[in-house]
């Protein structure tokens, strides 16, 4: 199933009580126009706060010019445009998770500082078409963005306080589901005998 802005919207209207649809999430209606405000950051903020399968990928890292006031690490490296939050970072070719630092360069730009060469990142990537978004990132974005919004729409905190308790639970439940997704438990002819036994 694909997902869009205006489904995402208008779940968040339900789970606030609100039962007139939008049918443009980016028109002129006082609705649209908060929930776009608080949109991308709230998506984003979901994004970083779990390492969502659908959203992680590998890219590997080119040196920075940008310059360090100090530094205990050997390498300093661009952060990527579309990095939400870096997971992981290993040697090119090799898959021991290594240490790793995100730092401020003199020019305000965001590095990456190791101690690996040639290295390669994990992260979560920045997905913003909606299409790509799996259902439960869906459900955990129209709740917290209801957590958000309620106060305005409202006029009522209540409901928000709700549904941030209710965004917590699905989180915790989508991270169940997204283990599934992994190869870290993988069936295995011995285990699975001496299991019987």
């Amino acid at each position: 199933m694909t997902f869009s802005k205006a489904q995402i919207f208008n779940i968040t209207l339900n789970i606030l009580g609100v039962s007139m649809p939008l049918e443009n999430p980016n028109s002129d209606d006082n609705r649209a126009i908060l929930l776009n405000n608080y949109y991308e950051l709230a998506r984003d903020y979901v994004l970083k706060d779990f390492d969502w399968n659908f959203a992680s990928t590998f890219r590997e890292l080119a040196l920075s010019d940008n310059q360090l006031a100090q530094s205990n690490y050997k390498y300093t490296y661009a952060y990527p445009n579309d990095c939400v939050c870096a997971r992981d970072i290993f040697q090119k070719g090799f898959y021991n998770q290594q240490k790793f630092c995100i730092s401020s360069a003199l020019d305000s730009s965001v590095v990456i500082l190791s101690d690996v060469e040639n290295a390669v990142l994990r992260y979560t990537r920045r997905v913003d078409k909606e299409i790509y978004f799996s259902c439960e990132f869906v459900m955990a974005l129209s709740y917290y963005l209801a957590s958000l919004t309620s106060g305005v729409i409202l006029g009522s905190v209540q409901k928000g306080e709700l549904a941030w308790e209710k965004y917590n639970k699905i989180l915790a439940h989508a991270k169940v589901l997204n283990a599934y997704e992994t190869g870290e438990n993988l069936y295995n002819e011995e285990t699975y005998l001496d299991m019987r036994c």
